[in-house]
């Protein structure tokens, strides 16, 4: 009888020992011209076990359970996760502006100016506001002074002498909608909203009239992209204006320059 708990016992520690030497994780850490990276944080996912990388760059850890993935850690290295294999070799590339990966939700915040579609160029500013990291939202308006009018008849644009060819005019939209992170530094934003656009042409007698076939009033379709450089970013796209008979009144270009905080 205790021949047969003595065997039972080391049968026990032996199968132990066992799976506690196959759930060993061990592999190199370089950098992307195969130099061993020595300090860096090996940490296995989904437990609190960890080490540091020796001088030549290896790690060894010892797991209480099977291991799947790993994640390294370096000042001015990308962090990497892999999944765990046999004497794995893991490359650490180099973190910069153009392949950072947002740590958090963002707030950023931007100056914005439209140039709707005339040889008479006046373009409308505002702003444009809001969160981000893989997915967000934002919001956008622009506005320019509604032009003063003498005359509220509608210009005659086929009577000679009727108008001199200046024209002034105004435009306004706010839209809102979704912000996604297309790779790290290039985002995608596309919205809906509402815009408006009023002309006014001057007559032979030195007085304004509004124009009515040159406005437009109704649904506006938001598109573009953002590059976001450090803290920095800088937008551009397209509004289009659906006018209220359901024609699209025009594609106004749109620009703008900002800070992420």
């Amino acid at each position: 009888m205790v021949k047969r708990i003595l065997l039972l016992s080391l049968f026990l520690v032996a199968t132990t020992l066992a799976l506690r030497a196959q759930n060993v994780v061990t592999g190199t850490v370089v950098d992307r011209d195969g130099n061993p990276i020595p300090g860096a944080k090996v940490e296995i996912i989904g437990s609190t076990e960890s080490t540091i990388t020796e001088l030549d760059g290896t790690f060894s850890i010892a797991t209480e359970s099977p291991a799947e993935k790993v994640r390294v850690l370096y000042g001015g290295m990308q962090t990497k996760v892999k999944k765990v294999k046999p004497d794995m070799v893991i490359k650490l590339r180099e973190t910069t502006w153009w392949n950072r990966k947002p740590e958090k939700m963002s707030w950023f915040v931007g100056v914005q100016a439209a140039f709707p579609d005339s040889e008479h160029i006046k373009p409308s500013f505002g702003v444009m506001v809001g969160q981000v990291k893989n997915w967000g939202w934002y919001v956008k308006g622009v506005y320019s002074k509604v032009p003063s009018t003498d005359d509220p008849s509608i210009v005659d644009y086929n009577t000679n002498g009727w108008f001199t060819g200046e024209m002034k005019q105004s435009y306004w939209n706010a839209t809102a909608g979704v912000i996604a992170r297309l790779g790290c530094p290039i985002h995608f934003y596309a919205g809906v909203g509402y815009s408006q656009r009023n002309v006014a042409w001057q007559r032979a007698d030195g007085n304004y009239a509004n124009y009515e076939l040159n406005e437009y009033e109704g649904l506006a379709v938001d598109l573009g992209l953002m590059l976001k450089v450090n803290r920095f970013f800088v937008n551009g796209g397209v509004v289009l204006n659906k006018a209220d008979d359901g024609d699209y009144g025009c594609c106004v270009g749109n620009v703008g320059i900002g800070i992420f905080f």
